[in-house]
């Protein structure tokens, strides 16, 4: 047990709770200092498109501890996917949506989302911090774009006005072609717009699409309906065929089908592969836009069939009884500890500072979400910690009254106290793989939790724990008063 008092093992240590503290604190100090919520994560919209913090690796660049619908509400929905493409089975556009689903709510800031296949065409979502109408915004679209022009439709009846009798075509141009989106103010800072970047074969195509736009209707004017290209959201080909050709003015037809997004006026060639598009977008709905592109279009269309808002289980005013509670415990097990073992007591008590800092940058940057089953695996590995410290401190007070000097106490007690706390927390760590392996949902954040804290509690009890007690012996002085060391009888020097 000599190896853990050397200084590289100091060093490692000290660099490990430096690195925690600044986990811990950073993330609040970044928040604060960014106008952002100190808690939860900080979506794409709230981080101005940008939701990575690209100095920190983890957790998509972001430090928080993640709450479970269990401890914050959200919502749950339930999605049918629709009109399955042919030459596609279910099982590979159920799969294929789930991905998407993911994509979309990463890009969100929505951590550890519950996104679950449902029979052969269902999908079941719990978001944990997402109401459900903002939860159907970001899912209930299919988002998948199309660029079309407009074309005279020959069975159209004259009706006197010169943009009717058009309907939409489809030029093969769509969000397949769109390597990136963002959102933000037009150059004139007046409106909101969502910015398209195509890949080379979608630049090429848009040039040629404008080109061909600008030369249409030549002599005629701006109103010329072939100088118009629109782009439409989750347009059909069935939305095609019915397509009403009385509408009267394609600067903005009625809608038939689909979403129409945009239908400009080309006045020039485009060559330099990027659309905008620009219409009635608010903030959050331009950001939504651009998080749907960049995550991907959906396989096929989809229909929420239920969404619903979910309360917490434990309200406001019960969590923070909970945290009351808790810090109250803590408090006694700190005082018991003080009061029974003296200074060898209040060194474990920091040392439990210790564990508590490592665990908790643990949990934020893996990062784990925390429930209710989570928070008491947690609280339960707090008390194992303590446990530990407890064998090492009898053990001590034996080997002192055994008549071993101060030092080789310490050290007998640790390393004879190890053998039983080695494997206490190994059959521990079995168990609790055992159960994330097998269980789901509360069993599963109870282990995960219960795992990770039993495993920093072996590194608090016999490293943090033992260098403590050796620093502040070997300071000498009162610090080696056998009655300040908790031992009442048969004393040592």
């Amino acid at each position: 047990m000599q190896l853990v008092l050397g200084w590289p093992v100091r060093i490692v240590v000290l660099t490990l709770l430096a690195i925690s503290l600044f986990v811990d604190g950073a993330g609040y100090l970044y928040r604060y200092a960014n106008h952002y919520p100190l808690t939860g994560p900080v979506s794409e919209f709230q981080a101005g498109g940008h939701p990575h913090f690209d100095w920190w690796p983890l957790n998509n660049g972001q430090i928080y501890i993640v709450r479970g619908l269990d401890l914050q509400g959200g919502s749950h929905l339930v999605i049918q996917l629709i009109d399955i493409p042919a030459g596609r089975t279910k099982a590979d556009v159920q799969a294929t949506a789930v991905s998407v689903f993911q994509n979309r709510l990463n890009r969100l800031g929505v951590s550890e989302p519950s996104i679950q296949p449902e029979g052969s065409d269902r999908v079941v979502v719990d978001l944990a911090g997402v109401n459900s109408s903002r939860a159907q915004e970001v899912l209930g679209q299919t988002a998948h774009l199309d660029f079309v022009k407009w074309v005279a439709d020959p069975n159209a009846p004259a009706t006197g006005q010169s943009s009717a009798g058009f309907k939409p075509q489809k030029t093969g141009l769509g969000s397949s072609q769109v390597t990136s989106a963002s959102s933000g103010l037009d150059t004139n800072g007046l409106q909101y717009q969502v910015l398209l970047n195509f890949n080379s074969d979608g630049a090429n195509s848009f040039s040629t699409l404008t080109t061909d736009a600008v030369n249409a209707c030549s002599g005629a004017g701006n109103d010329c309906p072939q100088r118009h290209i629109a782009i439409f959201e989750d347009l059909t080909d069935q939305d095609i065929a019915t397509w009403d050709t009385k509408a009267t003015s394609l600067a903005l037809p009625p809608e038939q089908g689909g979403k129409l997004l945009t239908n400009p006026t080309i006045l020039n060639p485009i060559p330099s592969g990027q659309a905008s598009i620009t219409g009635s977008f608010t903030a959050q709905s331009a950001a939504t836009l651009a998080l749907q592109i960049n995550s991907g279009a959906l396989p096929a269309n989809v229909k929420v069939l239920s969404s619903t808002d979910v309360s917490a289980s434990l309200g406001a005013d019960s969590v923070k009884r909970s945290l009351a509670a808790g810090l109250i415990g803590l408090a006694i097990v700190v005082l018991f500890m003080i009061l029974y073992y003296r200074l060898p007591g209040l060194l474990a008590s920091t040392a439990l500072i210790g564990y508590a800092a490592i665990t908790l940058a643990v949990f934020k940057s893996i990062p784990v979400t925390m429930t209710l089953s989570g928070l008491a695996g947690f609280i339960l590995s707090v008390g194992m910690a303590v446990d530990a410290n407890v064998l090492i401190f009898e053990r001590f007070k034996e080997e002192m009254r055994a008549g071993r000097t101060i030092g080789a106490a310490v050290d007998a007690a640790v390393r004879r106290a190890w053998p039983a706390i080695r494997d206490s927390n190994t059959s521990t760590l079995i168990t609790c793989f055992v159960l994330a392996y097998f269980g789901t949902g509360p069993v599963k954040g109870f282990a995960i939790t219960l795992g990770i804290g039993v495993f920093v509690s072996l590194i608090s009890s016999i490293i943090l724990t033992h260098n403590l007690l050796a620093i502040v012996l070997n300071l000498g002085g009162g610090f080696r008063n056998i009655r300040l060391l908790g031992v009442t009888r048969g004393a040592a020097a």
